[in-house]
């Protein structure tokens, strides 16, 4: 996602900046979190910053280069529509190209239990395009097994099933990269209970 030509990383950690300055939370948890892309962008108001990857090589390379640098900081490998997540309710859900993977009502289901009441849940959607294939052609060969796990979601279906576990869109935009491939950023806030 780095490579020039197709530039996603550094869009996925611009809008994670932008939900923590506008949201400015204690607590987040990073969906995906991968290699910790956006981790440097943490503000010291954030006082509790939760990684969470099913690839457990992901978060040992996220531990490597953010677990001293970053205060607060953990990280789980876990599956989040598998069963319970493994950590306290927290007040931000960024969310980055996660739920083209995974079945929205078993996952939504389960951030839902993570989520202090009014707190956000952030998400970045990858859209169809007609110019640009779903997986970037990349060098790296291990990222076309993906592609038959990958369903682009439209953002109104991720809207109409997060409604059923307490969340209420807020706002809504899209983002279009060079490449031609463009995202759609929603944000949700739970329910107070």
């Amino acid at each position: 996602m780095s490579l020039p030509s197709i530039a996603q990383d550094a869009m996925l950690a611009a809008q994670f900046a932008d939900a923590l300055r506008q949201f400015s939370p204690e607590s987040v948890a990073v969906i995906g979190c991968a290699g910790g892309n956006g981790f440097d962008r943490i503000p010291c108001a954030t006082r509790r910053v939760v990684g969470v990857d099913i690839n457990p090589d992901y978060i040992a390379v996220a531990s490597s280069r953010y677990l001293a640098r970053v205060p607060g900081l953990e990280f789980h490998v876990a599956d989040i529509q598998a069963g319970a997540l493994p950590f306290a309710p927290v007040d931000l859900v960024y969310a980055a190209l996660v739920f083209e993977y995974v079945s929205l009502p078993a996952a939504l289901a389960n951030l839902s239990r993570v989520c202090r009441p009014g707190a956000r849940l952030v998400s970045v959607l990858q859209q169809p395009s007609t110019q640009v294939h779903a997986l970037s052609p990349s060098p790296y060969q291990s990222i076309q097994v993906l592609a038959p796990l990958m369903r682009l979601i439209p953002p109104a279906e991720l809207a109409e099933c997060a409604v059923s576990f307490g969340f209420t869109l807020e706002l809504e935009n899209t983002q279009v990269l060079k490449s031609g491939k463009a995202f759609a950023i929603q944000v949700y806030r739970h329910a107070d209970d």
